[in-house]
């Protein structure tokens, strides 16, 4: 997948468990063939309306922004679909409330903020649910809800941002191979393969993550107010946990049963 294989190469930061996005990314590679994807994944889930005016959107699977076709297939959500999503939900004058269905590990950064926010200024009332998984970048939109409800056994929270940086310098130099980089500016050219990153390269990097941090912990407590800073440092919890740390509002042991409380 070609916005995680950027995110693992360090070309930009993530929000998902690094072996995660190594073993989605790995998946990948290994089936390259649409109609084998099709088999092994099936058709993605797709938003649809309940007859009780409840619209539902499921937010399944590693999360990128203008992701391809294939990308989807593997069982990725793009963020700009689910924003779509919203808006024939929204233009649906049967659709009183709005429930995201929720089972992703995270992703990418990219659209990841502006689709939380547009989840946050929702007019009709909102509520976001996992009975599996809703970590780093699924937590950040689904925090954004009114209503954030999980299962005791799910996985939350996760809120972090990470780059990974690989430095082959001295393999490079154990085989005889000198990389020249002729560039302009010293942050430009960062973690190109066969170099190693200036002390100034490492701290731009660095502050560049601790801001995408920064505005995830915002983020959060625009609306679960409770959670405390030492919850939010990249760690995370089962439902239970979640409940107690303010992360959730509520449990429930399946999506039907968090939607009869809806």
């Amino acid at each position: 997948m070609r916005f995680l294989i950027n995110g693992l190469k360090g070309r930009e930061p993530l929000l998902i468990d690094p072996s995660k996005a190594s073993d989605h990314a790995a998946l990948a590679e290994k089936f390259g063939f649409t109609d084998i994807l099709s088999q092994l994944f099936g058709a993605a889930p797709e938003p649809y309306v309940l007859e009780n005016g409840t619209g539902v959107i499921p937010v399944v699977g590693v999360i990128g922004k203008g992701l391809s076709p294939l990308e989807k297939m593997m069982g990725s959500s793009d963020v700009d679909a689910v924003s779509e999503a919203i808006d024939k939900m929204v233009a649906n004058p049967s659709v009183q409330r709005i429930a995201f269905h929720i089972s992703s590990p995270g992703g990418t950064v990219t659209g990841v903020e502006e689709l939380a926010n547009k989840i946050r200024g929702l007019k009709v009332p909102t509520m976001a649910y996992s009975d599996s998984e809703m970590a780093s970048a699924a937590y950040w939109i689904g925090s954004a809800a009114d209503r954030v409800l999980a299962a005791p056994s799910a996985t939350v929270g996760s809120i972090g941002v990470y780059m990974a940086i690989p430095d082959f310098s001295k393999a490079a130099e154990m085989q005889g191979i000198k990389m020249v980089v002729i560039k302009s500016g010293k942050f430009k050219g960062a973690g190109i393969e066969g170099t190693s990153l200036s002390a100034d390269q490492v701290e731009n990097l660095q502050a560049s993550v601790d801001g995408i941090h920064a505005d995830f912990k915002a983020a959060v407590q625009m609306k679960r107010k409770m959670v405390k800073a030492e919850t939010m440092e990249g760690q995370t919890f089962n439902g239970k946990q979640a409940a107690q740390a303010g992360l959730v509002t509520g449990l429930a042991d399946s999506f039907n049963a968090a939607l009869a409380t809806f």
